[in-house]
């Protein structure tokens, strides 16, 4: 019986050694895993980021039972631009609203362009726009989630130098007072 047991305590401390092994090499590799986790993160975020460029939400418009989001927009961008009325077909990629339905409550439309050229010169145009004022709309960029985030946090830091009177303001995801970015943490 004691040999058994002997055999037994040696047998279970040689896997418990092939264990510790095996643990030491996970351990040499999961710091690179992590490095390579968080590069990948980084690279889906600029992917994202990038992604997002070509687009513009709109904010405020009133939702129709059975509309055509596609030709409401179309018709309010080929307002704001005349120039392009005819090829605003092809100016517009995709439109919808985003989100689930919800009564009482009116969803974005986000809208993809074909050319970066056409999303920009319409995000200029909305800003003093009557055509917007009248309709009680606005376009907004459109952020990837980790920006949104970036934005929030910068925010009150950015609240508080407004309210000293300094110079704040976003450029993209990122935030600055009086030309300085502002740092987290």
């Amino acid at each position: 019986m004691m040999a058994n047991i002997t055999k037994l305590v040696e047998l279970k401390a040689t896997e418990i050694k092939e264990c510790k092994v095996k643990i030491q090499a996970i351990e040499k590799e999961v710091p690179r895993l992590v490095k390579e986790n968080n590069e990948l993160k980084e690279k889906v975020t600029e992917l994202e980021r990038y992604k997002r460029r070509w687009n513009l939400k709109i904010h405020g418009l009133k939702e129709k039972v059975e509309e055509n989001t596609r030709d409401v927009v179309v018709s309010i961008l080929s307002k704001l631009t005349p120039q392009w009325n005819t090829s605003m077909e092809s100016v517009v990629d995709t439109v919808h609203r985003i989100g689930r339905k919800e009564e009482g409550r009116d969803r974005q439309i986000i809208i993809q362009f074909t050319m970066r050229f056409h999303r920009d010169s319409i995000w200029k145009l909305s800003k003093n726009s009557k055509i917007c004022k009248d309709l009680g709309i606005h376009f907004k960029q459109d952020f990837c989630k980790a920006d949104r985030e970036a934005r929030a946090a910068a925010w009150p830091k950015m609240e508080q130098a407004r309210a000293a009177g300094q110079n704040v303001y976003y450029r993209g995801h990122v935030g600055y007072i009086n030309g300085n970015r502002v740092i987290l943490g």
